[in-house]
């Protein structure tokens, strides 16, 4: 599970996601640009070319396939959408003590 859940830009992704009611589909080049601009500081819409491709292959190479795989969503590889699960809601808690002890090294 920490494997799952100790990756920053996962952690991210989910944390992002949870805030929509479930069956709500996103885009994953929206997606892309969001979780890098929280990752660099920056409104979305000023991510550059360069940043929003690293975040955008991130996440269909790797971590959306592995949210899906926990069904946590439903990742349309061919549309490059993401569907939020009710699944999600359980993983919030999770996140936030990921989170945690991942900034203090100190285990709850």
């Amino acid at each position: 599970m920490l494997n799952f859940l100790g990756n920053r830009r996962r952690l991210l992704t989910l944390q992002y996601l949870a805030l929509f009611e479930p069956g709500t589909t996103i885009e994953v080049r929206h997606l892309a640009r969001v979780i890098r601009g929280v990752e660099t500081g920056s409104p979305p819409r000023n991510v550059g070319t360069a940043d929003y491709e690293s975040a955008y292959n991130g996440l269909i190479q790797t971590h959306l396939p592995k949210i899906d795989q926990r069904g946590l969503v439903q990742y349309d590889e061919r549309r490059k959408t993401v569907t939020v699960e009710e699944s999600i809601e359980r993983y919030i808690v999770l996140t936030t003590l990921v989170q945690f002890v991942l900034s203090t090294g100190r285990v709850v």
